[in-house]
């Protein structure tokens, strides 16, 4: 009991779901290990697609993950099954990108069945980092229209003390990120990756106190300036949280960043912060 007590919490705020039901036991298997290394909660987000053929929905997904649940990308009642088992483990979160209808009735409707949190990407143009299709072009809108509906998705969030991972280059798009946090004093923001760049992620955190970044999908770029990285972290302490990009059923990833953050040597108390206090503040755990 005296282990147990001592042990480290993590909470993981950067998630991917990518799987089905037909997966409940890898899903468990990989959730035991996780409990035993110390992890409290994982922010899981799951993509809801209700109107996209196959086609046009693989193109608002970035190369490289393995999906092993519906083809269409229509996550979110398996993702709320995998949570009801998880006895709290798991923190919903969904995925906007495929979005269309009412706003506000359709994230409604997702968070009265048990959804927590949004996450969305800034898919305007082309140009993103990720190199996907613009959402415009896929829906045959306008970058305005596509804007709006973002916003009403940011207000939403704001209105019902909702956390938000919105994947932005903050280096590209840093007059949008400013105007969304100045229309959204209120709202908890997490810019994923550094937002893509510390460069341009600098300028906002100095003028914004409620925003967060995570470590996600940045383990090669960390271990190839550890030094660098140690700096920004304990610099922007109170900002950075422990994120990992893993699917649902790839825990090994999970572990292997939270071997990346223990190599860093940080603080014990700035390691607490990454591990657990600034994913709570993020995610409004307490």
């Amino acid at each position: 009991m005296k282990e147990k007590f001592n042990r480290q919490e993590i909470i993981d705020v950067h998630c991917h779901c990518f799987c089905g039901m037909e997966q409940t036991d890898i899903f468990s298997s990989g959730l035991e290990q996780l409990r035993k290394a110390g992890v409290s909660h994982l922010a899981v987000m799951g993509v809801v697609n209700t109107s996209l053929n196959k086609k046009d929905i693989g193109k608002l997904i970035p190369e490289g993950f393995h999906n092993l649940g519906d083809t269409l990308f229509n996550e979110a009642d398996d993702l709320l099954g995998f949570a009801r088992q998880s006895d709290g483990l798991l923190f919903p979160m969904l995925d906007t990108r495929a979005l269309k209808g009412d706003v506000p009735s359709f994230l409604q409707g997702y968070i009265t069945q048990g959804f927590r949190g949004i996450k969305g990407l800034y898919l305007a143009d082309a140009g993103n980092d990720l190199s996907l299709v613009s959402v415009p072009e896929i829906f045959g809108t306008t970058v305005k229209r596509y804007q709006q509906r973002e916003w009403e998705i940011f207000a939403f969030a704001e209105a019902n003390d909702l956390p938000v991972l919105y994947h932005m280059d903050a280096n590209r798009y840093g007059d949008v990120m400013r105007a969304i946090l100045d229309d959204f004093p209120l709202l908890r923001i997490n810019f994923p990756h550094f937002g893509i760049g510390r460069k341009g992620l600098i300028k906002i955190f100095d003028r914004y106190p409620n925003v967060y970044t995570d470590i996600a999908y940045m383990s090669p770029h960390i271990q190839n300036n550890p030094g660098s990285y140690c700096d920004f972290i304990s610099h922007y302490q109170d900002r950075v949280c422990f994120g990992s990009d893993a699917l649902l059923y790839q825990p090994e990833i999970v572990l292997e960043y939270i071997a990346l953050v223990r190599s860093l040597k940080l603080p014990k108390k700035i390691e607490d912060k990454v591990f657990s206090k600034n994913p709570r503040r993020f995610l409004g755990l307490g």
